[in-house]
């Protein structure tokens, strides 16, 4: 042992000056000063410069860093801050000036006078965004994009666009109008998932935004029509000067309109399709009718804030239990009953299916491992339904290790209750696999997963979801369909194909 020892303390101290070499500091890289990339601003507002990625000897001692604007102003400091007060191209130089030399460097930072805050979802992209942000910038005006990076599942998007609204509202103050351009209701969403967190402000936070004097402008390829309820939600909580619907061809026109009503004007003039909405057209939800219970019933909870993703998987509920009914009794599919799957779906459509999967998958590997570990100790059900959960429990916090090490940051933005749900599949598999073996587990949850995913793609067709939202009283109709398949009695589907050799040669004679 102490030969062993003595021979690593012997190699240690050999290859010390090698790696302390090989980890010393470059002492002759050249001064070389770096301003930065191009940046654009607006007018009054503050410009952060930084000259902290220069490359600087070691050992050198620093006498002086001066910017110059190119406005005629000049400041010292490694991050300094800048307003310009006229619009125009600006020519910035940093000068670092050490004993051994002086380095210079340029960018160019473009301020203009006039804004558009656009948010845009996953539905719009990058092409046509730099084509907008470079037809806007040729008309002096800033395009300040919000935009939903890596998409994922729609509840998401919608918190982190309405997260960068929030953070935006400088830019919102300086804007005439708000432009969503989205698919189907995100935008809707977005806003009023705005609103509600100006509701809770203190009195006289926003009045900066002056939200009364603006107008909200919905670019979308959804119908108009379908988009009118959500839209006009959104003027009910906002009450800004008006909220339009068109088409995106329309965003040209608004880089000339210096105001609200010269926005509106515009496309009024154009020849494009849109509504508008307003306080003449908010009498239509806000006045209780036989026909309109339910759209004056969520009308009045997104108003008060109950957030509207709740509503659209509450709306979304009869329809995934139809889709369900309709598969078993019409088709004959066999899955765990129907709370299970539908409760699948509802996660899906919350975490999204990528995630959904993996825990799906991660729940029942470890229930089947767990119940194998088990098999030779002969416990009681319940004991052994404990022990499974408890495994598929710390199988999801592995999961979620794995999410953060990878920098997964969407698994921390779930919340736990949806992953919860799933561990519900590992009781129900399991107890399958006591009664009547592996095989039929499997075959079953294969068929629970399907249907998940089939109810998970119709259920978050945006236009459905738009439509429901907008509509509401038609998830009514699922109470006459499912009337309808219980009084079914004829053939499933699946038992046409069980018996098609003898429904080929009909009965046998008597």
């Amino acid at each position: 042992m102490s030969t062993y020892l003595f021979a690593s303390l012997l190699l240690s101290v050999a290859f010390f000056p090698v790696q302390a070499w090989a980890q010393a500091p470059d002492t002759n890289q050249p001064l070389q000063a770096v301003a930065g990339g191009a940046s654009s601003t607006l007018v009054d507002k503050t410009v952060l410069l930084d000259s902290s990625n220069s490359t600087i000897p070691a050992d050198t001692a620093i006498e002086e860093i001066l910017w110059n604007f190119g406005d005629g102003v000049r400041t010292t400091g490694e991050k300094v801050s800048h307003e310009y007060t006229a619009p125009g191209n600006y020519l910035v130089k940093l000068s670092i000036t050490t004993a051994q030399g002086k380095s210079e460097d340029t960018t160019e930072v473009r301020v203009f006078s006039r804004a558009l805050v656009v948010l845009a979802d996953s539905s719009v992209t990058t092409e046509q965004l730099e084509l907008a942000q470079q037809q806007a910038n040729e008309r002096g005006v800033l395009l300040i994009l919000l935009r939903a990076e890596g998409g994922g599942p729609e509840v998401l998007v919608e918190e982190e666009l309405t997260r960068q609204l929030i953070d935006a509202r400088a830019d919102i103050a300086r804007s005439p109008v708000v432009v969503a351009w989205t698919a189907g209701g995100v935008g809707p969403n977005v806003l009023s998932k705005f609103a509600q967190h100006l509701r809770q402000q203190t009195e006289g936070a926003n009045e900066n935004l002056r939200i009364q004097d603006k107008g909200i402008i919905f670019l979308s390829e959804t119908p108009l029509g379908v988009l009118t309820r959500p839209a006009q939600s959104v003027f009910d909580q906002l009450r800004p000067s008006y909220v339009l619907l068109t088409r995106p061809d329309a965003l040209g026109l608004l880089y000339t309109a210096t105001s609200a009503d010269g926005a509106r004007q515009t496309i009024f003039d154009a020849p494009v399709e849109y509504v508008l909405l307003g306080s003449f057209s908010e009498r239509a939800i806000s006045t209780l009718r036989p026909t309109n219970f339910m759209s004056f019933g969520l009308n009045f909870l997104v108003n008060r804030g109950v957030p509207i993703n709740n509503i659209i998987l509450i709306l979304m509920l009869p329809v995934i239990a139809t889709i369900l009914a309709f598969a078993r009794q019409v088709i004959g599919i066999k899955a765990f009953g129907l709370i299970t799957p539908a409760m699948t779906t509802l996660t899906f459509l919350v975490m999204g299916l990528r995630y959904g999967l993996a825990v799906f998958i991660v729940v029942l590997l470890s229930g089947t491992v767990t119940r194998m570990l088990l098999r030779r100790l002969r416990l009681l059900y319940l004991p052994r339904m404990a022990l499974v959960l408890t495994s598929a429990s710390l199988a999801i916090l592995v999961l979620l290790g794995l999410g953060v090490v990878t920098e997964g940051a969407a698994t921390l933005s779930f919340s736990i209750f949806p992953i919860l749900i799933l561990t519900i599949l590992a009781e129900e598999f399991i107890a399958v696999q006591f009664k009547s073996g592996a095989r039929t587990a499997l075959t079953t949850t294969g068929w629970t997963l399907l249907l998940s995913i089939v109810c998970y793609y119709i259920v978050s067709w945006q236009l459905l979801r738009t439509f429901l939202l907008s509509y509401p009283e038609i998830i009514l109709l699922a109470i006459p369909i499912n009337i309808a398949l219980g009084r079914f009695t004829g053939l499933r589907l699946v038992e046409y194909f069980r018996f098609r050799t003898l429904l080929r040669h009909g009965a046998p004679a008597e």
